[in-house]
């Protein structure tokens, strides 16, 4: 297992270490933190955009999940 950090983009986000066996699995745990933390924060989507970086432990990032909200247009 390989440790990863977990960083939403914005200021004063803290960094969430997981453990994951490869950058693809660390992505998936990525996902499902990013949607539990929607879930229990659901103010935070009127922000209407998330980035959530996976970082290495020098804090290099490696992959992000970006989610948009969009209204569509007319």
């Amino acid at each position: 297992m390989n440790e990863y950090f977990l960083r939403l983009a914005g200021p004063a986000r803290e960094r969430v270490a997981i453990r994951a066996a490869s950058l693809d699995d660390a992505r998936n745990l990525a996902v499902q933190y990013l949607g539990t933390f929607l879930a229990d924060h659901p103010a935070f989507a009127d922000e209407g955009h998330w980035r959530l970086a996976v970082e290495d432990v020098s804090g290099r990032i490696l992959v992000q999940v970006i989610v948009a909200t969009v209204t569509p247009r007319g």
